[in-house]
């Protein structure tokens, strides 16, 4: 019985080493120098609605914002960690197609954090806004995602 397992080990050592052998590229003492480091800056990148950057709001907040905000646009005014209260008083009564859905981390069991809904509203020539939770104790919803979209149909 030793022996099979023996066998055993040694058959998966092998085949870890033969088949995987970047195992460890995506963990953060694979990675080098460099690449460690431009993680810790604020990420860029191109995507459909312009540039995508990932900030640093108020209280600490992370989010996203896509693409730039058209001068004297109410989503200038816009930021991340705004609570929703405050978002919808800055941008007035617009008509927005508004509606919530759970994010996976709902389903993790005993999971008490937050971000475990959201919420996202659609405004017709603007974007949209998607605020969370912080907590699964807390009604309150802060922004933490902006997709500034001149084209935007208003409908999620």
């Amino acid at each position: 019985m030793k022996q099979r397992v023996l066998v055993g080990g040694i058959a998966l050592a092998f085949a870890s080493v033969l088949f995987c052998t970047d195992a460890s590229a995506g963990l953060p003492w694979g990675k080098k120098k460099d690449e460690s480091k431009q993680d810790d800056k604020a990420k860029s990148e191109q995507t459909d609605h312009g540039p995508m950057r990932t900030v640093k709001g108020k209280d600490g907040v992370e989010g996203e914002i896509y693409g730039t905000a058209a001068a004297g646009s109410p989503f200038s005014r816009l930021e991340i960690g705004m609570p929703q209260k405050q978002v919808q008083d800055l941008l007035g009564h617009r008509d927005a197609d508004c509606g919530g859905y759970s994010t996976g981390k709902a389903w993790i069991p005993f999971y008490h954090g937050g971000d475990t809904s959201r919420w996202e509203c659609a405004y017709k020539g603007l974007g949209r806004l998607i605020f969370t939770s912080q907590s699964a104790y807390d009604s309150r919803s802060v922004l933490i995602k902006i997709v500034n979209d001149p084209k935007d149909s208003g409908y999620r």
